[in-house]
């Protein structure tokens, strides 16, 4: 396996992220791997250490040594290392090299709330979330559109157990490897070795725009400047504000973004960027923040008053030419929750 499909694997390990594959068994050091001969398949990755005997042709392979369980910790593949860091504490220590963060305890987790709350309400992130060489452990479980699904990320520690991701549940033990692995577990049973379940819902639950929180961290690192350099709609900077809006972007949307050449529209998924007109702008912001096209109609021609049919077909070419949707209807505050259905 090549440096580059090896490095990418340990990222997808980290993040709970696939592109390269379907599963990932981290197997530790002491851990019995044969147990999963009859499980892994072809689309698989198994990690093992250096010194592991053990081999297998059904899936692939990488060989990593060190471990990554305490802040500090550091893997080695291919003589390149990722270090581990607490999230807590990772904004106060200097990132030298590849960086995974996770969360240790509840304090952690809070302080990444409240930089998210921080960041919607002024634009300016976390360090250590738009730094390009740091991954946010189970970044995936924070932005899964499905309630439960089986494991992806898959741990054989040395006594048996049989762990999820990183910080995740306790899924099983080697003796009913299959029943373990096949389990379907939620979102927050990624965070539950540092952080209640319950907890980690009511925070989820409560902030729908969170995945549009963490593309927006993707973007700065995408674009490459420092956080504060640029205005992102919805975090601290609207482009267009009125009483009418009744939605929040949807969290795939691309961005609207305020810098020292106009304004971009700015697509993490596909990384392309383009200058808009400040017409094509808010015609934009407004679908993004409408939740029903004729809403839509209204606002564009109330901005600039034009027709409603003029409206309309400002509003259908920006939806067939830049593939911007409608917006998520926000959430009733009477729910006693803010932001979106997203």
């Amino acid at each position: 396996m090549t440096d580059v499909v090896a490095a990418r694997t340990i990222r997808e390990w980290i993040s709970g992220e696939r592109t390269e594959c379907r599963r990932i068994f981290f197997v530790s050091n002491g851990a019995d791997p044969s147990v999963l001969d009859g499980v892994i398949g072809g689309d698989d990755v198994v990690l093992l250490p250096l010194d592991c005997d053990w081999s297998t042709a059904r899936a692939r392979e990488v060989r990593y040594a060190g471990q990554l369980l305490d802040v500090g910790d550091e893997l080695f593949i291919n003589g390149r290392s990722v270090e581990l860091q607490d999230y807590l504490s990772a904004g106060f220590v200097e990132i030298v090299g590849p960086t995974a963060v996770r969360f240790f305890d509840e304090a952690g987790w809070r302080a990444f709330f409240d930089d998210a709350d921080l960041a919607r309400q002024t634009g300016v992130f976390p360090a250590p979330l738009v730094d390009p060489r740091v991954v946010l452990a189970d970044r995936n479980a924070l932005d899964a559109e499905r309630a439960s699904a089986a494991p992806l990320a898959v741990r054989l520690d040395a006594d048996g157990a049989i762990g999820l991701g990183m910080q995740g549940i306790i899924l099983g033990h080697t003796d009913d490897l299959g029943s373990a692995i096949n389990r379907l577990v939620s979102r927050a049973e990624a965070f539950t070795a540092a952080v209640p379940a319950a907890v980690v819902d009511d925070d989820l639950v409560s902030r729908p725009w969170l995945p549009r929180y963490l593309r927006a961290a993707e973007l700065i690192k995408m674009l490459r400047i420092a956080t504060g350099a640029i205005e992102i709609d919805g975090f601290g900077w609207s482009h267009v504000t009125d009483e009418r809006a009744d939605a929040e972007p949807l969290s795939s949307d691309p961005f609207l973004v305020n810098g020292s050449e106009g304004i971009l529209f700015a697509n993490v998924a596909s990384r392309r960027r383009q200058l808009l007109t400040p017409l094509t702008a808010d015609v934009v912001s407004i679908l993004q923040t409408s939740s029903y096209i004729d809403l839509a109609h209204d606002r564009v021609a109330a901005r600039h008053g034009t027709g409603r049919s003029t409206a309309a077909n400002l509003c259908s070419n920006a939806l067939e030419l830049l593939s911007v949707n409608l917006g998520a209807q926000r959430i009733p505050e009477e729910a006693g929750l803010t932001g979106s259905v997203l």
